[in-house]
């Protein structure tokens, strides 16, 4: 048997190359430190102005963790139009100029919703030929103010009923009183002619259809399905559907993957536009978020992002938002008066056992 011996200065050398070598190949497989770094399609934010004007964690959450930022409030009519000819777009551009800055695509939301946040002069209007030509000069004079800084739209925000799965034609309050309805006073085809006005005013921007509840209600999901299939055979430009994904730790498995499925076989890009896991779908007022409830939130937000990744062809994927950063500033707490966590980051904008599962979901 021989034995070799290597002089110290050499030894020393061969050890240091092997050290570096390795030290090499851990920083090239160091995992990505966000959701946009970690993620092959755009992750999003809807974000509002105050928030990132006056919390510089909020702003600074959002201008590391996203690809895509979503108005949440700002683009919405009733905030750009909020008497009849006086249109205010300060808060929209500049969430518009802080994306540009930053290099983040901006989605628009929404042009036409058949009652919401529809400001209060709209809603008087019951001439159908004054409502119609009311909203083309909505969409034109919005459209081409963002012409070329807005990527995309929501066009048309939920059209269709929960039960029928057909156009709204009635549309009451809790007391019961009529409220305004574009469709009832449209008609069914009202949405095809708002992608075709949308689409004039600004020719370059995707035009999405988007709707809640798809995941839970098969007649409203296959409503949209034709509607979009429809629109394709009749050359109505329409680019994509957004899946708002509103959606809790309850919400089975299966109807999640059927909507993913069904939308992303109309060959349109898909978008999961409004996604949040609530933990309290009980709303219970003395909730308390336990470690088994965290897990499911985990597994939840997991099977979503994996799903997506798995079934929407890579061409079709056009990403996944978030409605809101952080718990602190989550619309479900003030929607249904009761406590909740429903996304990635806490009020704090902390990481959360969520944050890990929309990355374990990517791989």
């Amino acid at each position: 048997m021989k034995f070799f011996f290597f002089p110290t200065g050499l030894a020393a050398m061969i050890l240091l190359a092997c050290t570096m070598k390795e030290t090499a190949n851990v920083v090239q497989t160091v995992p990505p430190t966000t959701l946009a770094e970690a993620s092959p399609f755009p992750v999003g934010f809807a974000i509002n102005p105050s928030p990132m004007q006056n919390n510089a964690r909020y702003r600074q959450t959002v201008t590391q963790e996203a690809s895509s930022i979503t108005a949440d409030l700002a683009m919405k009519p009733s905030r750009i139009s909020p008497q009849k000819g006086v249109f205010n777009f300060e808060g929209a551009d500049y969430l518009v100029d802080f994306a540009r800055s930053q290099k983040k695509r901006v989605h628009g939301h929404t042009l036409v919703w058949y009652i919401n946040t529809s400001p209060e002069w709209l809603k008087q209007l019951r001439d159908s030929t004054e409502l119609e030509t009311t909203l083309r000069e909505y969409i034109q004079t919005v459209g081409t103010h963002f012409k070329g800084k807005v990527a995309s739209w929501d066009v048309v925000n939920e059209a269709f009923d929960n039960n029928q799965g057909a156009i709204r034609r009635d549309s009451v309050d809790k007391s019961g009183r009529t409220l305004f309805n574009v469709g009832k006073i449209l008609g069914n085809d009202y949405v095809a002619r708002m992608f075709q006005y949308a689409h004039k005013a600004d020719p370059g921007a995707r035009l999405f259809y988007n709707d809640y509840g798809q995941e839970t209600i098969p007649a409203k999901l296959n409503a949209i399905v034709a509607m979009a299939t429809d629109f394709q055979q009749r050359g109505i430009p329409i680019h994509g559907l957004g899946l708002q994904m509103h959606i809790s730790i309850d919400t089975p498995d299966a109807g999640i993957e059927t909507a993913i499925r069904k939308l992303a076989d109309t060959g349109l890009l898909i978008h999961i536009s409004e996604l949040d896991v609530a933990m309290n779908p009980g709303k219970k007022k003395d909730f308390i978020a336990t470690p088994a409830l965290i897990e499911q939130q985990y597994q939840k937000y997991k099977f979503v992002v994996s799903t997506y990744k798995k079934v929407v062809p890579v061409s079709q994927q056009f990403g996944i938002t978030f409605w809101g950063v952080d718990d602190g500033t989550s619309w479900i707490p003030g929607h249904c008066q009761c406590t909740d966590y429903a996304l990635p980051f806490d009020a704090q904008f902390a990481r959360k056992r969520a944050y890990q599962g929309f990355l374990d979901g990517l791989h």
